[in-house]
Parts: structure tokens; C-alpha cells; sequence
């Protein structure tokens, strides 16, 4: 190798460009570990941090999609900022955290096109770091709505019916005192413009809990949707284990007098018949022995 000879003259000013050049900078990009959830039709705020926490200022951050090949949002260090087509006039770069390492992004108006992973992607100089942050999009559908009617093989049922859910919903069935049943459900899940719409049906019998309650879980972290039915005696009447031991009474002893009284009036038909011949006998016999009385008529003396 051919050495290098620097003239004493312009050391000083060489030692003050290798001073000057810009050297490497070491960060790594946080984010979620778990996704994010936000409403449709709502806002959602996602992180990115640098770690340490440096001055952002002048480093080139995107927002993108590479998986579905969208630009989100771009920033360059000269403080130009770029909307992807699909995010135009809904993100912003939230600049009031950037000197410490804060990049967090805002998007508002979601859509379900919207859900999914998004990549946060650090450049400065020839550092470069990303980080990746997961979006769930949910919805809480209708208040559940209960029918009561007849299945197709004529039995009585109860059709719990509900709309709007995102994602895809799961349904219990309780009695009064919130345990689960396990009942002979059809359960018939339907599409409408990407939100799901319920539809539960339990066949009734008469072991039913006189309290029958559809809840409603949402497939994601949120409250459930609940509604109660009460089951009058009027669908199955039970009686009384009392009333049906005097009705079984009732009945042997109704069966008893009929019999007795069968038996009773059969046992003096003969008589009376009898008693009836006799008297005939005896009157016939009484007009035939007596004799005629034969009126006298006497002649008028002269």
C-alpha cells in the first residue's frame, strides 16, 4: 500500500472534518407487544417510540402497509410531510412528542379496509429501525330482540336476533341465575356490507327454566348485550304434585259410586218386577171369585 502523507500545514483543518461527519446513531423502535383495538368509524392513536429517547427531528419516519403495499404517512426531515391514497386527509403525525422519540400516528374515520398490521420504519443516516403495530377494528351490534313461536317440527322455541356485529359475535344461553345452558340451539351467523347479523334459536320443553336469557359476547373486549324472557305457566302448565294426588282421588272415588250404584240398582230391578206380577194375579182373581150384585126391584101394592 502506498502510504499517505499529510502536510503538517493542514492537519488541524483535517482533524476538524473528521470531526464534523455525522456518526451512526444506535436506537431501536417499541411498539405494542398486543394489538390495538378501535371502533369503526372512530380514531385510534398508534405508538412508535424510539429507545433512548432522541430527537426525531431529523430523521425520515414512514407509516406503511407493505403487506398490502400502501404508503400511510411520510415524514421527512426537512419537516415535509406525505398522505398515502387510501389515508389522504385522515392521519397526522402527532409532532408535539417527536423530540423525545415519540412518532405516534392518528387515523380517523376508520374502515375495515383499515385493520391489520402497520409498520413504523426509522431512518438516520445509515441507521435504520422498525417496528410493527397490529389493528383490530370491532363494532357492538343492536340490542338483542327475542321471538317466541314455533320451530319447524312444531315445537316452541325462542329466536334471539341481533345485527351489526364486528368481529363475529358468540352467544350463550343462561337461565335467571347466569349459568350457561347447554340446549339444542341452531345458530345461523349472516353477512351485511362486512358486519355479521345473529340469529339463535332454543326449542323449549317443559324442564325449561322459567328464565331463559340471551347474551350476547362481542368478539373482541367489550361489554355483552343482554335480554330476559320469563316463561308464564301459560306455555307448559305444571300442576302441583297435591293437585294431581286429589284429582287421581277424585277420579277412584267418582269410579266407586258409579259402581255401587250400577249394582244397586240392578239388585232391586227383580223385586220390583216381581211385586208387580203378584198384585195383577190377585186382582184378577179377586173380580173373577166374587159374584155380580144383582139389584132388586119391587113392585108398587095396590
Amino acid at each position: 500500500s502506498v502510504p499517505v502523507h499529510i502536510p503538517l500545514s493542514l492537519l488541524p483543518s483535517f482533524q476538524t472534518l473528521v470531526s464534523l461527519a455525522p456518526s451512526p446513531v444506535s436506537f431501536q423502535v417499541l411498539a405494542p407487544a398486543g394489538p390495538l383495538y378501535a371502533p369503526l368509524g372512530g380514531s385510534v392513536v398508534l405508538p412508535c417510540q424510539l429507545s433512548p429517547a432522541l430527537s426525531a427531528r431529523a430523521m425520515q419516519v414512514t407509516w406503511s402497509r407493505p403487506w398490502q403495499g400502501q404508503d400511510v404517512h411520510e415524514y421527512w426531515p426537512d419537516g415535509h410531510e406525505e398522505q398515502g391514497p387510501a389515508y389522504r386527509g385522515r392521519t397526522e403525525l402527532l409532532r408535539d412528542g417527536i423530540q423525545q422519540g415519540r412518532l405516534a400516528l392518528r387515523i380517523w374515520n376508520l374502515t375495515l379496509p383499515d385493520e391489520g398490521p402497520y409498520l413504523c420504519d426509522i431512518r438516520s443516516n445509515a441507521t435504520r429501525r422498525s417496528g410493527t403495530v397490529t389493528l383490530h377494528l370491532t363494532r357492538s351490534g343492536s340490542d338483542p330482540v327475542l321471538h317466541i313461536g314455533l320451530s319447524q317440527d312444531k315445537r316452541m322455541s325462542v329466536t334471539c336476533l341481533s345485527e351489526g356485529w364486528y368481529p363475529a359475535p358468540e352467544v350463550f344461553w343462561r337461565n335467571g341465575d347466569g349459568q350457561n345452558l347447554t340446549l339444542s340451539e341452531k345458530k345461523k351467523f349472516t353477512m351485511n356490507q362486512g358486519l355479521y347479523d345473529i340469529c339463535s334459536s332454543v326449542v323449549l320443553t317443559e324442564n325449561s327454566a322459567p328464565t331463559l336469557v340471551c347474551a350476547i359476547r362481542p368478539g373482541a373486549p367489550g361489554p355483552e348485550k343482554v335480554l330476559a324472557i320469563r316463561l308464564s305457566e301459560d306455555f307448559f302448565p305444571r300442576a302441583a304434585s297435591w293437585k294431581v294426588g286429589l284429582s287421581l282421588f277424585l277420579s277412584v272415588c267418582m269410579c266407586l259410586l258409579f259402581l255401587l250404584a250400577s249394582r244397586l240398582w240392578r239388585a232391586r230391578s227383580p223385586q220390583r218386577t216381581a211385586g208387580a206380577g203378584g198384585k195383577s194375579e190377585r186382582s184378577a182373581w179377586g173380580s173373577a171369585g166374587r159374584k155380580p150384585h144383582r139389584r132388586r126391584c119391587s113392585l108398587p101394592q095396590s
